[in-house]
């Protein structure tokens, strides 16, 4: 898995981990490669997961002190994917009457 996060302009000077985030610009192949290659990450996670994996506590960079449960973690995955998808998805209706003239 590649490190593709940018952090916001302030998170150094307020004393975030930035290990975890890539210096400079990622190249378009990276970028292209990195939502299959999570994906696949994740794909077979639901399947496997027990009640008692959804309780796990996970530190987070931005709040260390405040762990995260996995069933957080999940619900973030999961609500971020929709709203990429929403956002992709938002204009094809508009577009396609663009493209497609009126009959």
């Amino acid at each position: 898995m590649s490190t593709l996060g940018q952090p916001h302009s302030e998170s150094e000077s307020e004393g975030y981990d930035r290990s975890v985030f890539v210096d400079g610009i990622p190249s378009y192949a990276a970028v292209s490669e990195a939502p299959a290659d999570r994906v696949s990450m994740i794909r077979d996670f639901p399947v496997t997961i027990t009640p008692e994996d959804l309780t796990v506590p996970w530190s987070t960079p931005w709040a260390p002190e405040r762990p995260q449960r996995t069933l957080s973690c999940l619900h973030t995955i999961l609500e971020e994917e929709w709203q990429h998808l929403r956002y992709a998805a938002r204009d094809l209706d508009l577009l396609d009457l663009r493209v497609t003239p009126p009959t």
